[in-house]
């Protein structure tokens, strides 16, 4: 029955979608144009390093913006999804710290909304320069989240891991963004992908999630290698291309418990809380809970790579 109800919504919106732009462009045309007042924030990562728990805590605390359920639900009209959300609910905080895979329920939780990029960008290649996309598409993204952040006159916050393979096309885009990435022991989070892909029954030939530039490569390794090397070659990209930013924030999955840590990356930020909010409680504790045979094979497949330098 919800598929079905998503479906007919789906359709309706697909439908007024050209009517809603008439009104949507006139506002993007003024507010692009002005000095972008906030620069866009973007929280980068692998897959099941932490990412969606620190995207809810920042835009549940801090007097920020985000894509939620019901924006996501506009993602050809991003501009007035953000305006109704805003109509909606009043910038308070969401409250929500589950999720499944990075999909959030309520639709004032935060949402990764890949739709909103594909808008603009292919589906299934992660990996892209600024070169590869015309300067016709760069502009329009460009125009649109400048807008957005213009009308709402708050910091927007970006959760989308596909992104971290896209940083050049980010630095010529927002040359000045604002770039959170997180990272974990790379054995936990092999644990976490491997205990995703049994549960959705994955193909063992595919990689599951964020694909890296070799993942051709890597989709002919076996399964445990396959994992350790899609890890590995994401946050190669992710740090390789991070020196081209100037503003920059790094953190573990273990530093989510640390409120020093949670502070100072909130500043880089912004310097606003929300007027009301819930603490939230993150039980981030790491704990291995394969079998010793499957440990062994992934700490043998961690030690093929250099976790330090990233073969610099």
């Amino acid at each position: 029955m919800k598929k079905y109800i998503n479906f007919i919504l789906f359709k309706i919106l697909n439908f007024i979608s050209p009517i809603i732009r008439i009104w949507e462009s006139i506002l993007i045309k003024k507010y692009s144009v002005l000095p972008l007042k906030h620069e866009p924030v973007f929280i980068v990562g692998a897959p099941r390093t932490g990412s969606t728990i620190l995207y809810q805590v920042l835009t549940n605390e801090l007097d920020s913006i985000y894509i939620n359920n019901l924006t996501c639900k506009f993602f050809r009209n991003s501009f007035f999804g953000m305006w109704l959300s805003s109509k909606f609910y009043r910038y308070k905080a969401h409250n929500t710290f589950n999720s499944k895979y990075g999909d959030t329920n309520g639709l004032n939780s935060p949402s990764e909304c890949g739709q909103f990029w594909y808008r603009w960008l292919p589906k299934d290649i992660y990996f892209l320069k600024a070169s590869d996309i015309k300067d016709e598409i760069r502009n329009e993204i460009r125009d649109e989240v400048t807008a957005i952040i213009n009308y709402h006159d708050k910091p927007l916050i970006i959760k989308n891991l596909g992104m971290g393979q896209r940083l050049d096309l980010l630095k010529d885009v927002f040359p000045n963004a604002k770039i959170i990435y997180i990272d974990r022991n790379p054995i936990l989070t092999a644990q976490s992908i491997l205990k995703a892909r049994l549960k959705q029954d994955y193909p063992e030939n595919k990689i599951w999630s964020i694909k890296p530039k070799n993942y051709l490569i890597l989709e002919s390794y076996s399964l445990h290698s396959q994992i350790i090397g899609q890890i590995y070659y994401l946050q190669k990209q992710i740090l390789e291309d991070l020196g081209k930013f100037s503003n920059t924030f790094q953190l573990n999955y273990s530093d989510l418990n640390d409120k020093i840590k949670l502070i100072s990356c909130k500043k880089f930020i912004t310097s606003k809380n929300r007027d009301n909010y819930e603490d939230s409680v993150i039980n981030n504790k790491e704990k291995l809970t394969l079998n010793l045979n499957e440990i062994n094979i992934l700490e043998s497949e961690i030690k093929k790579y250099d976790w330090t330098n990233y073969d610099k």
